[in-house]
């Protein structure tokens, strides 16, 4: 029994170590990541620390969670064989929980933190979940177009027009113009 326990025991720090291991890579690699990742990279001392921290809020301490999410983000997006997709969809919506835990609905990252966790969940094969994060952010910020814009991919996705139709109809009520929510309403009309 003493086996086993030290066994499992074992398993489990090692994946812990690879997985928290694995969540800096991004700082090898920023080229595609937002400024304030690439900053993040120099580390604690460097003087855009100090500015993003002020522009960012208490939120910035654990942006590097973040940025491991976006960086998890765009790895799945390039993944072609599903189980590492799938591993990479679970590392964004992991780093996104965590973030969450200070970053309220003021915080300036929220609306994007929720529509990230929605992707990545949607991506993973639940819907109903990422509904709820899709719906967090447009809450939270009504005219952020990227939320709306997901959400109606998701129903779309998931054989919904008519509830794509109304989320782009709310949407552009709530920034008229928006060429991303039009594209994709004209786009909606033609199927």
């Amino acid at each position: 029994m003493r086996i086993i326990i030290f066994i499992a025991f074992s398993i489990s720090i090692l994946w812990h170590n690879l997985y928290a291991a694995e969540s800096y890579e991004w700082r090898n690699d920023t080229r595609f990541l937002p400024q304030y990742c690439k900053d993040r990279a120099k580390g604690l001392d460097s003087a855009e620390f100090s500015k993003w921290r002020a522009t960012l809020g208490d939120t910035y301490t654990n942006i590097h969670h973040y940025c491991g999410g976006i960086y998890a983000e765009q790895m799945a997006k390039s993944a072609f064989d599903q189980r590492e997709k799938k591993h990479w969809l679970q590392a964004v919506a992991g780093e996104m929980r965590y973030v969450s835990s200070s970053c309220s609905a003021k915080c300036t990252l929220y609306p994007e933190l929720q529509t990230r966790w929605g992707w990545a969940l949607a991506s993973d094969g639940q819907p109903s979940e990422a509904v709820e994060h899709f719906m967090l952010a447009i809450r939270a910020k009504p005219t952020y177009v990227p939320a709306y814009a997901k959400l109606s991919d998701l129903y779309v996705d998931i054989n919904q027009p008519d509830e794509a139709r109304s989320v782009l109809v709310q949407g552009l009520k709530a920034k008229p113009g928006s060429p991303m929510l039009q594209r994709r309403l004209r786009e909606l009309k033609t199927k």
